[in-house]
């Protein structure tokens, strides 16, 4: 069907692997930044006792890669049906799968990897897969150019799950000094899990074109069938406060446990339990776009979402007689089967644009209004798994009730019905989807030269953001003795719950603290004969009160604090990124008609992350490791706190060495030297700025084929080249120790705590930062071939 029908398709097939990671065990002749502090030979011991004894081989620790393979496909059909009327319709798959590390620190005692405390074995990773099908038709209709229409019609079908090697084992934390040292096993989040989704969509945009207004009118809705399986600690999860403790309870001995746990199924039959989960959301939209004046252009909108579910979650009528508490103590009862009932999001908005001078050299444009984002469907799906009757949950702190077992269905209840213990998951039933006010203001102005300047200043204040607490948490017992003063909880499974045989209930709920502001300014010119240059600068921050997660208690457990997850504070977000510089040079010659290159340069300087100071044990008695914010000591406060003695490589430090060496690390780190005699800032710390060089070169063919021009492109691309130049270039830092400091041991009769340095190995805190040995901090190259039809 000539000039009617088009259709185009294209393939792209990805197979990579990267180094798993750089840190390596201490060894004999073994120094550098990736050096950890756990031995090879402790590696080497631990791997071949649980090979002799269990038959089980955890992997590799160290110099092993990590594969990424991907494959896309896509086909798209337009047909021109009528001079008004188009059709088209596409259809895209991805088949992929990735090996990932380990979960660092879910569930457990501190980070498992990419640090220089601890190491897992090979077979703790998992293999995530992640597989694609979408299809959308679309039709485009115009009416004598003062209507347009715009129908739209897909199925988007996600098929995730995981898979991994060695076999199914229980996973095994070994700690030492209180944060972990070795792992291995199966990876705690990964046995059975796997989310199904299909979402169906309509859309119509109808817009009519008028003298001075544009008008548009928009619906859509979606369904989403999800089938989500998350069994987490399915295999058992055993944890050991010391290698020796390990070898004697795998062994046969009877060994108190820093924590044994284990979900398992609730169901009759005992299979795996899938949550299902049928949701909506029905929206519209209006806008009008105003022409006020030919050089003034004024936009005004209004949105509103409506998401609703079908009530898939079952009732569990055993917990509907027991009493939660709100963290503020007010009472609250749970009812499992009740998901969030819908909720009218309205999203006004405002915007112009302000052509100052008439003649596009000087505009000023900005905007403000409300936006909702896409409910937390992972969340919904999170309360219909976690609810007592498809999962029972086993958790217990320093006991001696679990024998090692290698067999991943070990310490199962037996005797049927619903589990005695299980954990909850909970939405308030006044929880509202995520919802920020927006505002931004911009100008761009021709300065000089060809030169233009823009500038663009955004703010984002938080209406409805996420926040999660326990219920079944009991409020603090007492309080820590000396200068940190933060509340105490009771240290025991027995003292912290309100109802014995629940674990933890998560609610989650929404909060309207947090903000985030940016400022960015650009500079960019086109020169004649193919020249371009660019140069940018962005200052932001942005703050909130917690990091959300995939699960309500993966959120909970990794809320930075000092009163407990319960009472978090306003602190930095994960994405908080303060300063960015980044610019661009290119150039492109037409070496002949058939032939041209283009040479590029990308320069990019940026903050690397973001940590927080805390202490690597749980030292409030909420029984939840790693997530108690620092307290910064005054000198005259650090003077008074009690220090047990510390060797170190044969030497032992006294209280008053521990003190002048931990007030030496104070002094020279700018968060903590801000803030003695407070508590460190969750995300405070901020990682240095470090600047890349990357060249690009494309070589490009043009050859006439039945008369159009297809191209084959040749390209190099150099990652990084500033490292190829100086290895001392491009290298990024990452903090040496999160936790420079620890209390042993608190005196039950008053609550003072005695404190001791944390070493990293041999190394006793004394800096911030060390350098970095990541794929992302040597140079790189690629090469390239592309041929591009027409």
């Amino acid at each position: 069907m000539k000039d009617k029908l088009f259709f185009f398709i294209s393939g792209e097939s990805e197979r990579r692997s990267d180094p798993n990671s750089p840190f390596v065990a201490d060894a004999p002749g073994r120094s550098g930044a990736n050096v950890t502090r756990v031995l090879q030979s402790d590696m080497e011991n631990v791997r071949n006792f649980v090979m002799e004894n269990f038959g089980y081989d955890p992997g590799m620790y160290e110099g092993y890669n990590l594969p990424t393979i991907s494959d896309k496909f896509l086909v798209k059909f337009d047909f021109n049906a009528h001079k008004n009327h188009k059709i088209s319709a596409r259809f895209n798959t991805l088949i992929s799968s990735r090996d990932r590390p380990v979960a660092r620190t879910s569930l457990g005692f501190g980070g498992r990897n990419q640090n220089l405390f601890s190491l897992n074995f090979q077979n703790s990773n998992y293999l995530l897969n992640d597989n694609i099908y979408s299809g959308i038709v679309e039709v485009n209709s115009n009416f004598n150019n003062r209507f347009s229409n715009e129908l739209r019609f897909g199925l988007t079908a996600n098929r995730n799950f995981r898979s991994w090697e060695g076999g199914n084992f229980p996973m095994i934390d070994i700690l030492q000094d209180g944060r972990n040292y070795i792992s291995l096993g199966t990876d705690l989040l990964s046995p059975n899990r796997a989310l199904n989704s299909d979402t169906w969509q309509f859309q119509n945009n109808f817009t009519a074109y008028f003298d001075n207004h544009t008008l548009t009118a928009s619906v859509n809705f979606e369904y989403f069938n999800f089938e989500y399986t998350f069994t987490p600690t399915y295999f058992g999860h055993y944890v050991y406060n010391s290698l020796d403790d390990f070898y004697r309870h795998a062994s046969g001995e009877e060994v108190a446990l820093r924590r044994f746990q284990r979900q398992f199924s609730a169901l009759p039959d005992g299979s795996v339990p899938t949550a299902v989960t049928n949701a909506y959301i029905a929206s519209a939209y209006v806008q009008d776009e105003i022409n006020v004046t030919s050089d003034f252009k004024l936009t005004l909108g209004l949105r509103l979402d409506v998401p609703f579910y079908e009530q898939t979650a079952l009732r569990n009528p055993a917990v509907e007689s027991m009493e939660f508490r709100r963290p503020n103590g007010d009472p609250m009862q749970i009812r499992t089967d009740r998901l969030p009932e819908p909720q009218f999001m309205w999203s006004p908005r405002l915007g112009f644009n302000w052509d100052v001078n008439g003649d596009r050299n000087f505009q000023v444009r900005g905007g403000t209004g409300l936006f909702s984002g896409r409910p937390i469907y992972v969340n919904i799906s999170n309360m219909v798994n976690t609810n007592g009757m498809l999962q029972g949950q086993i958790r217990e702190d320093n006991t001696t009730n679990f024998a090692f077992s290698p067999d991943v269905n070990a310490h199962i209840p037996v005797g049927g019905g619903l589990p005695s213990t299980f954990d909850l998951a909970y939405i308030d039933p006044g929880f509202r989807n995520p919802q920020v006010w927006r505002s931004n203001i911009g100008i761009d102005k021709d300065l000089f030269a060809g030169v233009v300047g823009t500038f663009e200043a955004i703010y984002t204040r938080q209406v409805h953001d996420l926040l999660f607490y326990d219920s079944n948490l009991t409020p603090p017992q007492s309080t820590l003795g000396g200068p940190d003063n933060r509340p105490l909880y009771g240290f025991s499974d027995e003292a912290n719950r309100i109802n014995p045989n629940i674990t933890n209930a998560v609610v989650l709920d929404n909060t309207n603290q947090g903000h985030s502001y940016s400022l960015t300014f650009q500079l960019q010119k086109s020169f004649t004969r193919g020249f371009y240059a660019m140069m940018a600068y962005n200052y932001a921050v942005a703050k909130n009160m917690v990091d959300g997660n995939t699960q309500h208690f993966l959120s909970y457990e990794n809320i930075h604090s000092v009163r407990g997850g319960n009472y978090p504070i306003l602190g930095y977000s994960l994405d908080d990124q303060r300063h960015r510089l980044i610019g661009s040079l290119s150039y492109k010659k037409q070496y002949t008609r058939n032939m041209a290159g283009t040479l590029s340069l990308f320069y990019e300087a940026r903050n690397q992350g973001v940590e927080s100071y805390v202490y690597n044990t749980d030292i409030n008695g909420d029984l939840i490791a790693g997530n108690d914010l620092l307290f910064i000591p005054t000198e005259s406060q650090l003077a008074e706190m009690q220090f047990a003695p510390l060797t170190v490589n044969g030497t032992t430090l006294s209280a008053n060495e521990q003190r002048s060496l931990f007030n030496d690390f104070i002094e020279q780190d700018p968060h903590l030297s801000g803030r003695r005699g407070m508590y460190a800032l969750r995300n405070g710390v901020q990682f240095p700025v470090v600047g890349r060089l990357d060249l690009s070169y494309m070589h490009e063919f043009f050859i006439n084929v039945g008369g159009k021009t297809n191209s084959l492109q040749l390209r190099a691309d150099v990652f990084n080249i500033s490292n190829m130049i100086n290895n001392r270039w491009g290298v990024g830092q990452i903090i040496a120790n999160e936790s420079p400091i620890g209390i042993v041991e608190i005196n039950p009769s008053n609550n003072v705590p005695v404190y001791q340095l944390n070493p990293r190995g041999e190394d006793l805190p004394s800096s911030t930062f060390t350098r970095t040995a990541n794929i992302g901090d040597v140079w790189q190259m690629q090469l390239g071939l592309r041929y591009i039809f027409n």
